[in-house]
């Protein structure tokens, strides 16, 4: 399957559910569908996708089904982020350095989910109808 780089618009990569994403990015073409979204947190590979059994999160080498049976939280510490996907995954990074002028940004509807995939699969996990009609 497919699924579009988070951090650059119109470039997707090739992804295996079972091994994981796949270092060979190229541009999208206009009659193809990403079923997700990759970047790296904490120098972690991060992939949110769907398949025939519903949303997952893939991060390193955890798979999670989010079904919403596993809590998936976001939280700002000082200059970093934490996402937290139940009691599984706990990855920290440093927050994006968009956001400290987001709030003077002049950019229509620029919201820091635009900059944050932590907060964006936390975002996405967090609403029902949101996660259910997210990708393919």
């Amino acid at each position: 399957m497919l699924v579009a780089s988070f951090k650059t618009a119109g470039l997707v990569a090739h992804f295996d559910p079972t091994t994981g994403p796949t270092d060979h990015v190229r541009s999208v073409k206009p009659s193809e569908t990403a079923c997700g979204h990759y970047g790296k947190l904490a120098a972690t590979d991060v992939v949110l996708y769907r398949e025939a059994g519903g949303l997952r999160l893939r991060v390193g080498e955890e798979v999670v089904r989010l079904d919403g049976s596993v809590d998936v939280q976001h939280h700002v510490v000082g200059a970093n982020c934490v996402l937290a996907v139940g009691q599984i995954i706990k990855l920290r990074y440093p927050a994006p350095p968009e956001w400290y002028g987001l709030k003077d940004d002049l950019t229509p509807f620029a919201e820091a989910e635009h900059f944050d995939l932590g907060l964006f699969v936390a975002n996405v996990a967090a609403d029902p109808e949101r996660s259910a009609r997210i990708y393919c």
